[in-house]
Parts: structure tokens; C-alpha cells; sequence
């Protein structure tokens, strides 16, 4: 809802500029507050949401549609060479004001990592989180403390699980070392410019309880500065398609960085992970480190510009280390540009991304026989936010 502007034009028109203001204090008031899940841009919520007012209380309903199609080059076996789906299907119900407050995301979607294999939609909902992959309550007994419980965004890392949250269409690769979506109870505290919250989950969706994760961050006008900090307390050989071994039983740690000027959204990070031995796979203790830099600027109203580099490189101190990668030992270099346009709720972005690996075990990199070196993707994504 746009906030109405007055102005002291004259000194014969202040009253008409007092109503004027009055008016515009009132739309303010009833302008929603900010809705989850959040948003990195260039895409934005819909200002005016649809919205039901229970009990002095008002629920929000807000959604995503979108499609995309792409191609890529060296195609690991089963995956097409060119594709078109939906990218998000979505619904989110959400009451984000109050003492109790809750969300409620629901539908389709496809969460696409850059170095990995590409699953539809209706695959990849299946495969990890179902049809509702958000969902929690949270208890706000004041502005500066709350506690979540249900499935919750994970702590780790920068870039957010479905493409709308994010400046490029697919996240990058020090992402494919992050959790995703997790079940458990976090507690969040606000004291001043500095903020931290942690949280008691299941880690990479294992329906084991046993990760913890913080994150502490200060906040000086444009500037944020993030440290972040999660592992597994002990061993679980669960695994599945969204849960890999190796991650969900490592530590992992971030330095954040982030500038929000009128024009530049600039991100770097720094990403350390962790595993010891794991009897169970019979793999040894293996590490990685990882750099990134995400940045967005904003060419007009309409136009924006992000990119997205990184490298990320693992160490097998002895042939049986475990793989974090494409074999223990092997590192990666990502490069991804998403130009975009938005209009109104509506969005298109096409994107280009290109990923060069070395040190593989033979097998396990790209093509038909996992032996290519580099992969170039193209996407292009449309949709609209209601």
C-alpha cells in the first residue's frame, strides 16, 4: 500500500496538509508489517496483500507462481539436457504480529543447486520436505525476544531455500554444504544493534534432534556483520536425498558480511565445514573452506544486475577422507549472472552460470561418465508474486 506524501506548500493550505498528513498516518498504520519468508530482492512482496482480520488479529495470505526452463552441458545421467517446470507453486498463510504469531507455506517447488543434478518439482517435493516444507508458531512476548518451533529456515549460510527468496534463480555451491529447512525450536533475542539466535534441530531434515546452531550479528546502519556457527553433537547414519551423511554429521562456520546501499547489496562470505571419521561409511576425517561474493545492483526501478562468485576446496588428509564434493580433495569455482526485470508483481530473469571443478574421483563429475571438468547452465525464470 503506497504511504501518502503531503507537503507545507503554502501557509494558506496547512490545513488541508494537517488532513493530509492525519490520512497518511492512518494508511501507515494499516500497511502490513514485513512478511516472511524474507527476501534478498530484486523480487518483492505484493504491498497490498490480501489479508482477514480475526479478532483484532489479521491473518496474511500471500503466494509465488512461477516456471522456468534451461539447459545445461554435460548432463550427468538422467537429467535432460533442456527442461521446462515450475520453480514455486506456493501459498503462504501467515500471522506476523502479536504474542502468538505463526506461518504456514504450502505447494510446489524445486530448490536447484549449481554442480548438482537437476529433480522436478513434483520429485524434489517429494523427495525432501512435502507439500508444506514451512511451517511454525512463534511466542513474541516482547519486541526483543521470541522463540520458534516447527519447521524451520535453517541458521547456516547466506542464500535462503526457494529461488524467489534470492537474487539468482540457483543456489550456488558453497549452498550444497548448507542445511536447507530443519525441524526444531530456535530462540531469538534483539538487544540494540546486535542480535542472535539458537536453535535445537534435526539438522539436514534427519528427524534426529541433535544439531545446534547460532548465529550473532551487529547491525550499524547499512552494515551487518554475521558469525555463524552449527554442527552435529553426535553421529546419525541417517541418509537420504535430503539428507547426505558427510554434511549432517559436520560442523560448519560462517563470517558474514553484508552492505544495503540505495543502488548495492553487496555480500561476501567465508564458509569452513567439518567432519571426523564415520565408521559407518568407512570414510575418514575430511574439511573444507569456501569464499563467496553476492552482489545485486539496481539499475532503475524496473532493472537490476546480480552476480554470484565463489570457490570452494576440500582436503582429504588421507585416501579415505570423506567427500564433501566430487571426491575427496576436489574444489570447485562458480561464476552465475541473473539480470532481471520486475513490473509491478510480475518478475523474468534469465541466468548464466558456469562451474569448473579439479581434483574428481573419476565418476563422480559431469557428463555421462562424470569425467567432464565444467558445466554451463542457462535458466530463465517468470512468475508473479500475489
Amino acid at each position: 500500500m503506497m504511504n501518502l506524501r503531503t507537503a507545507m506548500r503554502t501557509a494558506s493550505r496547512t490545513a488541508m496538509a494537517a488532513a493530509m498528513a492525519l490520512a497518511g498516518a492512518a494508511l501507515a498504520q494499516d500497511a502490513p508489517p514485513p512478511l516472511l519468508p524474507g527476501l534478498s530482492g530484486p523480487i518483492s512482496y505484493n504491498p497490498d496483500p490480501i489479508s482477514f482480520d480475526l479478532g483484532g488479529s489479521k491473518i496474511y495470505v500471500t503466494g509465488i507462481a512461477s516456471g522456468y526452463g534451461g539447459f545445461q552441458s554435460n548432463s550427468t545421467p538422467g537429467v535432460a539436457d533442456s527442461f521446462a517446470d515450475v520453480s514455486n507453486a506456493q501459498v503462504i498463510i501467515q500471522k506476523p504480529e502479536g504474542v502468538f504469531q505463526f506461518l504456514v507455506q504450502a505447494g510446489l517447488y524445486s530448490h536447484e543447486t549449481l554442480g548438482l543434478g537437476y529433480a522436478r518439482a513434483t520429485s524434489y517435493t517429494d523427495l525432501t520436505y512435502g507439500p508444506v516444507p514451512q511451517a511454525w508458531i512463534k511466542l513474541a512476548p516482547s519486541s526483543s525476544f521470541n522463540v520458534q518451533a516447527g519447521i524451520l529456515p535453517t541458521l547456516i549460510g547466506l542464500e535462503a531455500p526457494f529461488s524467489f527468496q534470492n537474487m539468482n534463480i540457483e543456489r550456488g555451491v558453497l549452498w550444497g554444504q548448507e542445511k536447507v529447512l530443519t525441524r526444531g525450536v530456535q530462540a531469538n533475542v534483539t538487544m540494540g544493534k546486535v542480535s542472535a539466535s539458537l536453535a535445537l534441530t534435526d539438522g539436514f531434515f534427519s528427524g534426529k534432534f541433535n544439531w545446534l546452531s547460532g548465529i550473532l550479528s551487529y547491525v550499524d546502519g547499512p552494515h551487518t556483520l554475521s558469525l555463524v556457527l552449527g554442527g552435529a553433537l553426535d553421529r546419525n547414519a541417517r541418509a537420504t536425498f535430503s539428507t547426505p551423511p558427510v554434511q549432517n554429521n559436520s560442523t560448519i562456520f560462517n563470517v558474514i558480511y553484508s552492505y544495503a546501499g540505495e543502488k548495492w547489496l553487496v555480500q561476501p562470505y567465508f564458509q569452513y565445514a567439518r567432519v571426523g571419521d564415520l565408521p559407518f561409511l568407512g570414510t575418514t576425517r575430511a574439511d573444507n573452506w569456501g569464499v563467496g561474493l553476492l552482489a545485486k545492483y539496481k539499475i532503475d526501478d524496473n532493472w537490476s544486475l546480480p552476480v554470484r562468485a565463489e570457490y570452494i576446496d576440500s582436503k582429504a588428509p588421507r585416501a579415505t577422507a570423506a567427500s564433501f564434493l566430487y571426491g575427496p580433495g576436489s574444489n570447485a569455482f562458480s561464476l552465475t549472472v541473473t539480470p532481471t526485470y520486475t513490473w509491478s508483481r510480475f518478475f523474468i530473469r534469465p541466468e548464466l552460470s558456469y562451474v569448473s571443478v579439479s581434483g574428481i574421483t573419476p565418476g563422480s563429475a559431469f557428463g555421462a561418465a562424470g569425467m567432464d571438468k565444467s558445466q554451463v547452465r542457462g535458466r530463465l525464470e517468470f512468475g508473479v508474486v500475489f
